[in-house]
């Protein structure tokens, strides 16, 4: 840790990080591993992300929160493979002020962190929003991948998403849990972003993806990344350092659920046993064996991607998966352990006592 988050925060608890990888849907590879602040109370456990944004934000934490983010993060992601790009998300407000692209570069300037291997993930009213533009283009400036989150929920005109240099464009997920019937609208606005979105250059990814169905169907609609469940639970920074560790990183399969598929030889040591045995000739299946919990289950990972989260897999359309031979070995992988909040603790108070400090 970069630094010490119990002085920095008015609320009662302490941050910390886990991370949901980004799959490229043309070759299962990994393209990346979005950063996800959690905050842990010492008497409620766990913190809803609902419930933590806007009291950081009516408590005036919001602001170093971005900075503790930005800074653990990148000082994390220093240990990854230098293919893998690190997302991690701002609010408008935080642009508005001027305080992403501030924070954004002290972090990249004491980790050491490439600017072009950071992605900032930003909402669609940040895009639309006059007061954030400097800011926006500021990070622009120093190199830093743009990401619109969400995008669906308002739509907004993608003409500012040409003008902040996006290059990545996310789906929100709500459409995504409407796909699988043969007509509706939600398969109409998502083919519709997926390809205004590569008709102006930009990359789609497609968020909350859940079935094998949703997978084929927004591979069918030639969306360029995914991330979700189907693949994989979001992970502890440990787990995500040995998962995007590289130089070699097997690939997700994109028929399995949160299945691994990948070199013989790879080992991780981040949760489950499983063993891997090969089921068809451009895939290796991956079964759990050693959890009482979780059927099926593994962890996976991969590398690619250059621009943002998309990477370079457009050209070409999807190919199939890669065979790399048969396993002989058993990897283990292991999953990062839950923070189970507490609910008959739900009275406590998120944020400190007037006159006082809780850690």
């Amino acid at each position: 840790m970069v630094n010490d988050a119990e002085s920095t925060f008015v609320l009662v608890g302490v941050p910390y990080l886990e991370y949901l990888p980004v799959v490229d849907l043309s070759s299962g590879r990994l393209l990346g591993m979005e950063a996800l602040v959690r905050w842990l109370h010492p008497s409620r456990g766990l913190i809803s992300p609902d419930e933590l944004i806007p009291a950081a934000e009516a408590s005036g934490d919001i602001v170093p929160l971005t900075r503790w983010v930005l800074m653990e993060a990148c000082d994390q992601a220093c240990r990854w493979s230098p293919s893998i790009q690190l997302g991690v998300n701002c609010t408008v407000e935080g642009l508005r002020r001027g305080e992403v692209s501030k924070a954004a570069a002290a972090a990249l300037e004491q980790t050491g962190f490439r600017s072009g291997q950071l992605t900032v993930e930003v909402t669609e009213d940040a895009v639309v929003d006059l007061s954030a533009a400097a800011d926006l283009s500021a990070l622009s400036q120093m190199g830093v991948q743009l990401s619109v989150d969400d995008v669906g929920t308002n739509w907004s005109s993608f003409e500012p998403f040409k003008r902040h240099s996006i290059s990545t464009v996310k789906i929100d997920g709500s459409f995504i849990a409407g796909l699988e019937p043969v007509q509706g609208i939600n398969r109409l606005v998502v083919e519709t972003v997926i390809h205004m979105a590569h008709s102006l250059g930009m990359s789609a990814l497609v968020e909350c993806v859940e079935t094998v169905g949703q997978v084929q169907i927004v591979r069918a609609f030639d969306a360029d990344a995914a991330q979700g469940f189907f693949f994989a639970r979001p992970m502890s920074s440990a787990a995500a350092a040995v998962v995007a560790a590289g130089p070699e990183t097997p690939r997700f399969s994109r028929t399995e659920v949160r299945t691994l598929v990948g070199p013989p030889d790879q080992s991780f040591d981040v949760g489950f046993r499983i063993e891997t045995t090969p089921v068809r000739p451009d895939e290796v299946e991956a079964h759990e064996v050693g959890s009482d919990e979780v059927e099926d289950d593994a962890w996976t990972g991969a590398f690619g991607g250059e621009a943002a989260f998309g990477g370079t897999s457009r050209e070409g359309g999807h190919a199939p998966g890669v065979t790399n031979g048969s396993p002989d070995g058993a990897p283990v992988v292991r999953a990062a352990a839950d923070v189970p909040e507490d609910p008959s603790l739900n009275a406590a108070s998120l944020s400190n006592p007037a006159g006082s400090r809780e850690h």
